[in-house]
């Protein structure tokens, strides 16, 4: 169910939060190149080729510095190589790309998920319950919301 979960989003993200200009705006070289290193960095994932995945999210960042998106994706390669290794410094530069993400957007509810994810099964369910709690508030039609509801009580709070 994780896996699944975790795919969902990150194809969610990048539809709903992509770089994709507005209907009759053009999109400049420097955003197409953004998309691309995006989508790019999205089939490294799928192919679990996750060192290139986060080279390609950073490559992206040099571009796009403030792209809540592009941190918390590359929040997700660094799980993903964490899952992979087993390594506390990619499990802190994991939280520390979720953390970017939400300074970057408070409202993004996606990173928010992701980061409580990231502390709920490394045991600080309490630490995960407030940031589950304020995604649902943000997305209270999440299709996981039972479940991120039944992880919050865990946590101590109330859903």
């Amino acid at each position: 169910m994780k896996k699944i979960v975790v795919w969902s989003v990150m194809a969610f993200m990048v539809l709903a939060f992509g770089l994709t200009p507005e209907p009759g705006q053009a999109q400049s070289q420097a955003q197409t190149e953004v998309q691309q290193l995006i989508e790019q960095g999205l089939g490294q994932l799928k192919n679990q080729q996750f060192d290139a995945a986060i080279a390609t999210f950073k490559k992206a960042l040099k571009e796009e510095p403030n792209s809540a998106l592009i941190y918390n994706l590359l929040g997700m390669a660094y799980r993903h190589k964490n899952h992979q290794v087993r390594n506390q410094d990619l499990r802190k530069q994991e939280i520390a790309s979720f953390k970017k993400a939400i300074d970057l957007d408070p409202t993004y509810w996606v990173a928010l998920i992701n980061l409580g994810t990231t502390y709920y099964y490394a045991g600080d369910k309490a630490k995960a319950a407030p940031l589950f709690k304020k995604a649902l508030t943000l997305k209270p039609d999440h299709p996981d919301k039972a479940h991120l509801e039944k992880m919050i009580q865990e946590g101590g709070g109330k859903p």
